[in-house]
């Protein structure tokens, strides 16, 4: 048998521990999954200040198979976080990582008294008898109701910078003017979802006007 010269990863296997990516960028991207409360893909990165931006440009679109070495060596490094984030979690499917994110600190800080349910059907939507909406919390006490919505194709400016986002502005804005005058949602809108601070200012207000 002729013998085989090429180089053996088996054999030459990397020392416990070690990357072919730099152990900074593996952090950062820890971190920043710790920030949203979700692994983010590339197009969240581009809300996520410069260090994401970079993340984003080195190793994302259009070389998937380094997107896809990258966060395997993130999983490796940190188990807590998963390889690929699933957008279906407890028996509920979800329509984006935005949605997902505000799910799971939605729980976070749910008081007892308060409960929750996702794509509640909103029963006074004359133009749509099947309308959903996000997220709608419920007062035990006071039997008030608080809409949520993820906007998770757009920022707060809700400016259309390509031609999807100019596609979907009208179903956005048809799915928002759905709401009965006394039911108006809180917006969570792509950009504050990657600003902790923002995020759960809304969710507060959301969580107040059910609770006073």
């Amino acid at each position: 048998m002729t013998q085989d010269f090429r180089f053996d990863p088996v054999r030459f296997a990397l020392p416990e521990g070690h990357s072919l990516f730099p152990i900074r960028d593996l952090d950062c991207y820890a971190t920043l999954a710790a920030r949203v409360g979700v692994c983010p893909h590339g197009f969240m990165l581009a809300d996520l200040g410069p260090d994401a931006w970079t993340l984003r440009k080195t190793y994302w679109a259009p070389r998937n198979d380094i997107w896809r070495a990258f966060r395997s060596a993130v999983q490796q490094r940190h188990p807590h976080l998963p390889a690929w984030e699933d957008l279906t979690q407890n028996g509920i499917k979800f329509a984006s990582l935005y949605e997902l994110a505000v799910y799971r600190r939605l729980l976070a800080l749910l008081p007892g008294d308060v409960i929750l349910k996702v794509h509640p059907r909103l029963k006074d939507c004359f133009c749509d008898p099947k309308a959903e909406g996000d997220f709608c919390l419920t007062s035990q006490h006071t039997g008030k109701k608080s809409f949520i919505e993820v906007v998770g194709a757009f920022d707060q400016s809700f400016s259309a910078h390509s031609v999807l986002q100019q596609e979907r502005r009208p179903e956005t804005l048809r799915r928002l003017h759905r709401y009965p005058a006394d039911e108006r949602p809180v917006l969570i809108f792509k950009d504050m979802v990657c600003d902790p601070e923002l995020r759960d200012a809304a969710l507060r207000q959301a969580l107040a006007i059910v609770r006073t």
